[in-house]
């Protein structure tokens, strides 16, 4: 079996972050673990038989942490655009700041990680200063385009309005997994659930 093949034994996880300045009026405040918090994770579970969704969407910070922690299996392999350089990061400094202990190692060491897929440095070959947009990168693959902005999460956690931020959370989850698959030459599974429905905050 292949590292980076989904099975009961090794799960793919796609993860997406959310982030917001603690200052209102810095925009680029969320771009920073001491200036900025975590306001969505999502997470798409692929167990090699079909695909299972699971936004996380939360005012308390802690509480989104310990259950994105909860969530993860020790032996999942973790998938994103650009996570090795910020979603990762991001979550276990916020986590440090929490003082909330992981509940399993994530290998952060570039090249040789065991644990995680960055779809933007295997695009690049790690270039150094090189990024790829997840929005362009997924277009030339034929994997779709995204509908909306980052800079819009802001506003939306202003008015709260949660179904914007897991819509376009989701969305660009979505878009990872679908070109994480075109990269390792899969097709992308079905849910197994339908699209998680938005409520309130928890």
């Amino acid at each position: 079996m292949k590292m980076n093949q989904a099975s009961e034994y090794r799960r793919i996880t796609v993860v997406d972050i959310e982030t917001v300045s603690l200052d209102s009026t810095d925009s680029k405040g969320a771009l920073d673990a001491l200036t900025g918090r975590i306001v969505c994770i999502g997470l798409l579970f692929d167990d090699g038989q079909g695909i299972t969704e699971a936004p996380i969407l939360e005012v308390d910070e802690r509480r989104l942490l310990e259950r994105f922690w909860s969530a993860l299996g020790e032996s999942d392999v973790l998938v994103g655009h650009n996570i090795l350089e910020f979603d990762l990061p991001f979550i276990r400094q916020r986590s440090w700041i929490h003082g909330i202990k992981p509940s399993r190692g994530v290998d952060l060491r570039k090249y040789y990680t065991a644990d995680i897929v960055d779809t933007m440095q295997l695009w690049n070959n790690w270039a150094p200063k090189k990024g790829s947009k997840l929005d362009n990168l997924a277009s030339a693959l034929g994997c779709g385009t995204k509908n909306g902005h980052g800079e819009d999460v802001a506003k939306w956690w202003a008015n709260r309005d949660t179904a914007s931020i897991l819509k376009y959370c989701m969305q660009d989850v979505r878009l990872t997994y679908h070109v994480y698959c075109r990269l390792m030459y899969q097709q992308p599974r079905r849910p197994l659930v339908p699209d998680v429905e938005v409520g309130a905050l928890g």
